[in-house]
């Protein structure tokens, strides 16, 4: 699977890329996107972490995302008609990224047969990520979410705050501090049977 350091590579050797990506190191807290705003670079992480978010009508925030090193994002909404995003993007750690403007981007990977093949491999797996919490959003109760966050993202859940968690599984932090007591008493009760067996 490709990341972001052969799309960097790649990217870096072609010289009219090279001479329009942008690299920032932006601060915990700075917004990179803002909702309703037309922002149509692509942008590549290199260090940190983002946060792709909406903000409800009535004001609530519901977590899109979290995008770590290795991974690009933007606003396809942006790029593709030219609207404001739907959604906001903030740094939840000081982070280094790569802006290229994405017509540019796009102009060159029309003519390039392994830039393609590379870009391809990283939208599938967005795709299928998207794809995944869809259905788990859907179909998966919350602490099923819950349990399948921490098991397999568990480094990615220790960046992040208790509310950042909540709004990502899609529930209040009151309900996630239940789930955590829930599970948290499961594995306490399993513990000392544990240790039986052992002995």
């Amino acid at each position: 699977m490709a990341n972001h350091s052969s799309l960097m590579e790649q990217l870096a050797a072609e010289p009219l890329l090279q001479s329009r990506m942008q690299g920032k190191r932006l601060t915990k807290g700075v917004h990179i996107i803002r909702q309703n705003q037309v922002m149509t670079d692509l942008f590549i992480i290199q260090r940190g972490l983002v946060k792709l978010y909406y903000v409800t009508p009535d004001g609530k925030e519901w977590v899109k995302s979290f995008v770590a090193e290795g991974e690009a994002f933007g606003s396809r909404t942006c790029q593709i008609t030219g609207e404001g995003s739907p959604f906001a993007a903030v740094c939840l750690e000081d982070t280094d990224i790569v802006a290229l403007p994405y017509a540019v981007f796009r102009s060159v990977l029309l003519d390039r047969p392994k830039l393609i093949e590379t870009v391809l491999q990283l939208t599938e797996a967005i795709g299928l990520k998207k794809e995944r919490r869809e259905y788990e959003l859907l179909c998966r109760t919350a602490e099923e979410r819950y349990r399948m966050f921490h098991h397999e993202q568990p480094e990615l859940a220790r960046r992040l705050s208790q509310m950042d968690i909540a709004r990502y599984l899609g529930i209040t932090p009151i309900a996630l501090s239940r789930i955590k007591k829930r599970v948290s008493a499961e594995r306490q009760a399993v513990m000392p049977k544990a240790h039986t067996g052992l002995s």
